[in-house]
């Protein structure tokens, strides 16, 4: 006891190095001499230290239990050590230690016999991924959640106990946020409750690769030998950099990854095929479930919508192309698409497009394999069309198409979907194309935007229709704010001068509204020589037509979007002759 108590207390405040030296004398003292002796004199080291006022003590006392919990007594394993661990994971006021206690628990997780202890294993996960601190959190995301996941796989409840829970926590929390918003609560507390989302959707995400290796390790042609394969590099898995969740270390090998994933391909390709337990719960429990959230997930919580498509994104990757075409792709397809372009949207309909379920689905799904980019593009102008033609709000589609552009590969296709629809007959498609040319043509290269943009602007600014010329006004604003080369400037220059002065314009209320609205935005954006010779003169000039203004209500209009532009632009500094 008093040599084990030395080595205990051996430094005062031991580092990661010295508290590795301590714990492998510790394990050959365990080696040796057995758990009898172990249980007697060595884990009462750790229990009478777990309250050290000094943090390195306490991280050596979650340290010791991971590496001794191999040499003790199962019982003990799932009772005293399981006890030490929560309650240091409870009450220890250091991220560190309970960080130290997290990925500890996910080793003593792999010794425990106990199924009866799952519960309490899956309940001091949650209470690890509910800790205040990132650095706990990580910790058991890379180490406590993969190893409570490869318990629940063994035991066979990975789907109906693991995942099905995690679904109720991403459930819970989206409730919250839901709820948050409609009550106009502080937009912190929502942004604090769109984080706590994203982690749970997050800690989902971490273990798919542990529900690909159940859905293909329980498929009926699992022993069945390798097929033929042509390109065997379609079939390898995504490298993880934690290895806890890496496919080819969950199954065994990268070799039985690229087996097993082609005989799946193989089987899933077949016209008709008979479903199993694991494929069952995917289609009917989780792909309904996760429609339902998104749905109620406001489309403006981009880092939420973000986690979502994410999701989906590894979980098409993980199982292939012929399964997402087959039979993900057709799931969404029938809740979004309807059969007919000229079919009135159900209200359900109209909620499902309106929500995060649109950027997501083709974000998600449509936009995970190369090879499918032209079903992509093809059902997002579907889409869009359908949507301005039934006068639905349109921000889930621009959400999806920002979040497209970030893609530099997509940014032509983009740009051949707006044209298409700026063919269309109808005018509301033409308005919506104008305000999508609005959003893109900020992240877009120069080159593209002299190419295609500006043409597609200026065909918009000469529309029969003065409606699609208003919505076209945005879109020359946002060239003035983002343009460099001095022939695009000019272009919008030229076309927002031709809305001011030609005639046709004079008494186009709703033009002039826009023109303000976009001058007020562009000046503090824009170049100081365009603000100061285009921008000014230009609200002054409106400001002096609106004087004459008969029309009280048209004339108050005005003033308002004047006199919001001017205090945008009065953080700018102006020429003493200007303002004079």
């Amino acid at each position: 006891d008093q040599l084990l108590n030395f080595l205990f207390n051996l430094i005062k405040k031991p580092n990661a190095e010295q508290r590795q030296m301590i714990i492998t004398g510790c394990v050959a003292f365990a080696k040796h001499n057995g758990p009898i002796r172990l249980e007697a004199e060595l884990l009462p080291q750790c229990w009478e230290q777990i309250a050290h006022k000094y943090v390195e003590r306490r991280l050596l006392v979650a340290e010791s239990c991971g590496a001794l919990a191999p040499y003790l007594p199962a019982e003990l394993r799932s009772s005293l050590l399981l006890s030490m661990l929560k309650q240091m994971l409870a009450e220890d006021k250091s991220e560190e230690v309970r960080a130290a206690v997290s990925r500890t628990l996910g080793l003593v997780v792999a010794f425990i016999d106990d199924a009866d202890k799952y519960g309490q294993c899956y309940d001091l996960v949650v209470s690890s991924l509910s800790d205040a601190e990132k650095v706990v959190v990580d910790a058991s995301h890379h180490v406590f959640l993969p190893a409570l996941a490869a318990w629940a796989y063994e035991l066979q409840i990975l789907e109906s106990k693991l995942l099905a829970c995690l679904l109720v926590h991403i459930n819970t929390h989206l409730t919250k946020v839901s709820n948050s918003l409609s009550g106009q609560e502080d937009f912190e507390k929502v942004l604090r409750q769109e984080e706590i989302l994203v982690l749970w959707v997050s800690a989902y995400e971490a273990l798919l690769t542990w529900q690909t290796a159940s859905i293909l390790q329980s498929g009926p042609f699992a022993g069945e030998p390798c097929p033929e394969i042509e390109d065997e590099a379609m079939f390898r898995s995504p490298l993880s950099s934690q290895p806890l969740l890496d496919l080819s270390v969950i199954v065994g090998d990268g070799d039985e990854v690229v087996r097993l994933r082609a005989l799946f391909d193989r089987h899933v390709g077949q016209e008709s095929w008979t479903q199993w337990k694991e494929v069952k719960w995917l289609l009917t429990d989780f792909l309904p479930k996760v429609t339902d959230f998104l749905i109620q997930l406001s489309v403006g919580l981009s880092k939420a919508v973000s986690s979502f498509i994410r999701l989906l994104q590894d979980l098409c990757q993980l199982l292939g192309r012929t399964f997402v075409n087959s039979k993900i792709r057709p799931f969404f397809n029938t809740i979004l698409s309807p059969e007919n372009q000229a079919d009135r949207p159900s209200s359900a309909r109209i909620a499902a497009l309106s929500s995060a379920l649109l950027p997501t689905f083709v974000c998600g799904v449509l936009n995970c394999f190369p090879e499918d980019q032209a079903v992509m593009t093809s059902t997002l102008h579907r889409l869009m069309c359908y949507m301005a033609l039934n006068v639905l709000p349109m921000e889930s589609i621009q959400i999806t198409f920002l979040v497209l552009s970030e893609d530099k590969r997509l940014h032509s296709s983009l740009v051949e979907v707006l044209w298409e629809s700026l063919r269309s007959s109808t005018v509301q498609v033409r308005c919506a194309t104008a305000s999508l040319l609005e959003l893109l043509v900020r992240d877009m290269d120069e080159s593209l935007v002299a190419q295609r943009f500006v043409p597609a602007l200026v065909t918009l600014a000469s529309d029969d229709d003065m409606a699609v010329r208003v919505a076209s006004v945005g879109g020359f604003g946002s060239l003035m704010e983002c343009a460099k080369h001095k022939s695009l400037l000019e272009k919008a220059q030229v076309q927002l001068a031709s809305f001011l002065d030609e005639p046709v314009y004079e008494e186009e209320h709703v033009m002039h509204v826009e023109l303000i609205k976009t001058l007020g935005r562009v000046g503090p954006n824009s170049e100081p020589m365009f603000r100061d010779q285009f921008v000014l003169p230009r609200l002054h000039i409106l400001s002096e037509r609106n004087n004459s203004m008969t029309n009280r209500t048209k004339r108050r209009d005005i003033a308002l979007e004047l006199l919001e532009a001017l205090r945008t632009l009065a953080c700018c500094f102006i020429p003493a002759e200007q303002i004079m």
